[in-house]
């Protein structure tokens, strides 16, 4: 059996503990008791140094004891030490345009112990009292906020770590040079907090409302839906459902890109850093025409769901929002969109998605998910995009095709200049469908598939098919924007249009049975696809098979009055179109007719001229040549001159009489023939034998190659 400790013992411990106990209640007592404004020099300076920025404290300095603390009525069990300082200032660096980062009514912040003696600066929280901060940012991308500490190179022994931020009633200053961005913005602190999601008396509800009115309420409805659904399973897994309340209101206004932007919302207290919680944002901002209402969270930047924000967008133009979101879009018509924007922020590594989204844009619907990561040597965005109702004059912005509202140059061809800057600042890669029949003033479209790829500066929709008339059309489009000027190759094949169905408003074809095949090669150099076309080379090849053609249209072409007469008389018939062919070879812009005839049961009319691309003129010649006994026919060549949208035709009184006129033009035209071959092979035998009586009349004007004879004349290698 052990004897008892002797009471010596018993002294030397209970001595100890008292040491281990006073000791630390002392320095406690000491540190709480010292005047901490002696020391203020040598805080400046190592606060200066630990920021690589000027820091002086005009006012008192304190340290005091605290066993909680407390942050916009959350009481937390914390002890530790509270340091405050009053009248903290903190400079900018030298080349900002404002003297001083930060103005501070008051510094509070919080310094957990027993983490001292281990190298652990922990600060639970930092209350930030009437502040007024300013960021700025130059067009090199040097900024105000990002601090260079003395020595930031040399390994500290001690770890920083800080847990939450609580705001105050203050006022911010942003100017970035790269967006052309200068806002001021006045936080005030609201009479009681607001639970998030409640609508109070003097919210402005417009812009949703607009949004709602043009997309439709199904699409708002599938959204909150949606939200509701993410809200559950975050309380099944033990994740707080309801954001805190909101505490501040803000007002901001300014510039952005040369236009006025204003705004105003409100929002949380505290911004966690540490075990984050929800940071609740509401806020309406109108930025010239465009408006953006926005409601949801802002979390860890480092969580997958740092944002969680629902989104009402309308305006004039999506182009627009690259000066906010330094996204390129295309050139649009007016558009309205909801959706969801969700991700995270990173450095270098940025991750946000705009799911769910339904869109008006111009007279289209759409929806889908788009995706956007930054990192690499450019911001990337990829997704899908569907449309349940396509205007094709809006996917026509894709290639530079000004919106309605802004296409007031009289042209008909796009001339909207490339936005290359743009081109060059996003690479993308998104898969557009637009399955539902689309009609309208100009073509029948439907089901348009492609892929819109933006890599580098060089902007390509291939492939992109479509269902036009009956038939389909299968056409690329790639634009390279590196050159002074930039490139352009543009491919379309269509196959088996319907020409009833192409061409409707017209009388003496609306009940045509033909079809229509083609080929469009063109390569080019401009600023816009007008330039473009203007500067290009290729050719155009066409034909047309198993058509029917008015009577009268027909006779009145060949000037055959008594026949118009007698045709109008006994009531106006439909006559076959046994074929059509046109090849086009285009130089400099210029379309020059190799081979422009048709063939119908009563004439053949053959067509020689120009088209220009470039000035968008036209100057054609009808030759026709009637194949029946006319009563009174003048055969004179027609001319048919003007612009794309306004043409004009009038008799050549020149060659009014100028007999075998048609036959001459039919010799000229004969030889190119032979190249619209490739056209008739997917059509079958039918197609080839309906073009079969105007080879045979070709032939008798003039040689085809195969009836040619054989030179003399070694060829050349």
């Amino acid at each position: 059996m052990r004897p008892p400790m002797s009471r010596r013992r018993w002294t030397v411990l209970i001595a100890i503990a008292t040491v281990l106990v006073i000791l630390p209640v002392a320095c406690v007592v000491a540190l709480v008791a010292y005047d901490w404004n002696r020391a203020k020099p040598w805080l400046e300076t190592r606060a200066s140094r630990s920021l690589g920025r000027e820091i002086a404290i005009g006012g008192d300095i304190d340290l005091l004891w605290r066993w909680r603390r407390r942050i916009d009525g959350t009481d937390t069990f914390s002890p530790g030490f509270a340091l405050t300082a009053e009248d903290v200032r903190i400079g900018n660096p030298d080349w900002a345009t404002r003297k001083r980062f930060a103005e501070l009514g008051s510094l509070d912040m919080d310094v957990r112990l027993f983490a001292l003696f281990l190298h652990h600066l922990d600060v639970p929280a930092v209350r930030l009292v009437r502040p007024k901060i300013d960021l700025e940012q130059r067009k090199d991308g040097a900024n105000t906020w990002t601090f260079a500490p003395e020595g930031a190179n040399e390994a500290s022994a001690w770890k920083v770590e800080v847990g939450e931020i609580a705001f105050d009633e203050g006022e911010v200053a942003i100017t970035d040079e790269t967006r052309a961005l200068d806002v001021r913005a006045t936080i005030t602190r609201l009479e009681s907090p607001i639970p998030f999601g409640q609508r109070v008396e003097g919210d402005d509800p417009s812009s949703r409302r607009e949004v709602i009115q043009r997309v439709g309420r199904e699409a708002a409805q599938r959204l909150r839906k949606a939200a509701e659904e993410r809200a559950e399973r975050r309380a099944e897994r033990g994740r707080k459902a309801t954001p805190p309340p909101y505490v501040f209101a803000f007002k901001a206004s300014g510039k952005l890109d040369g236009e006025r932007v204003t705004g105003e919302g409100r929002m949380g207290g505290v911004f966690a850093l540490e075990n984050p919680r929800p940071f609740p944002v509401r806020a309406d901002i109108d930025f010239g025409a465009t408006s953006i209402a926005l409601t949801g969270t802002i979390t860890d930047p480092a969580s997958p769901d740092a944002i969680d924000m629902r989104l009402w967008i309308s305006g004039p133009n999506l182009a627009k929002l690259y000066a906010i979101t330094g996204v390129a879009l295309p050139n649009t018509p007016q558009y309205a969109t909801v959706g969801r924007l969700a991700g995270r922020f990173r450095p270098g590594r940025s991750v946000l998605r705009y799911e769910d989204f339904t869109a008006r844009v111009g007279g289209s619907d759409l929806l889908g998910t788009l995706t956007y990561r930054s990192g690499g040597d450019r911001p990337t965005l990829s997704g899908d995009v569907d449309s349940s109702l396509l205007q094709f004059r809006d996917l026509g912005t894709l290639i530079g095709a000004a919106p309605a509202e802004e296409a007031k140059t009289g042209r008909l061809l796009p001339d909207t200049p490339f936005d290359v800057e743009h081109w060059k600042a996003m690479d993308a890669d998104v898969h557009f469908t637009g399955k539902r029949v689309v009609r309208t003033a100009e073509l029948p479209i439907s089901n348009v598939d492609t892929k819109v790829r933006m890599q580098s500066g060089v902007l390509s929709l291939d492939p992109l098919r479509f269902d036009m008339a009956g038939g389909n059309v299968q056409s690329s489009i790639r634009i390279d924007a590196n050159a002074a000027l930039p490139k352009g190759v543009i491919s379309i094949d269509g196959r088996h249009l319907k020409l009833h169905r192409l061409f409707e408003n017209v009388g003496g074809l609306k009940q045509s049975p033909g079809e229509i095949s083609g080929t469009i090669k063109l390569t080019g150099a401009g600023k816009s696809i007008a330039a473009l076309l203007g500067r290009s080379d290729g050719s155009l090849h066409v034909l047309t098979t198993g058509g029917r053609v008015s009577e009268t249209l027909m006779e009145e072409a060949g000037l055959n009055f008594a026949n118009v007469l007698i045709a109008k008389m006994k009531g106006d018939q439909m006559i076959d179109v046994d074929c059509a062919a046109a090849q086009l070879s285009v130089a400099n812009g210029v379309a020059k007719s190799d081979l422009f005839v048709f063939d119908t049961e009563n004439a053949i009319v053959v067509i020689d001229g120009t088209i220009d691309l470039g000035d968008e003129r036209v100057d054609l010649t009808l030759h026709p040549e009637t194949k029946n006994v006319r009563i009174f026919s003048l055969r004179s060549p027609l001319h048919v001159t003007g612009n794309f949208e306004h043409l004009d035709v009038s008799v050549d009184k020149k060659s009014l009489f100028a007999r075998g006129a048609g036959a001459i033009a039919l010799g000229i035209v004969a030889t190119p023939l032979a190249a619209l071959v490739p056209l008739t092979a997917p059509g079958g035998s039918e197609e080839t034998r309906s073009c079969a009586p105007l080879v045979e009349e070709l032939g008798k004007k003039a040689p085809l190659p195969a009836q040619k004879k054989a030179s003399k004349k070694p060829a050349k290698a």
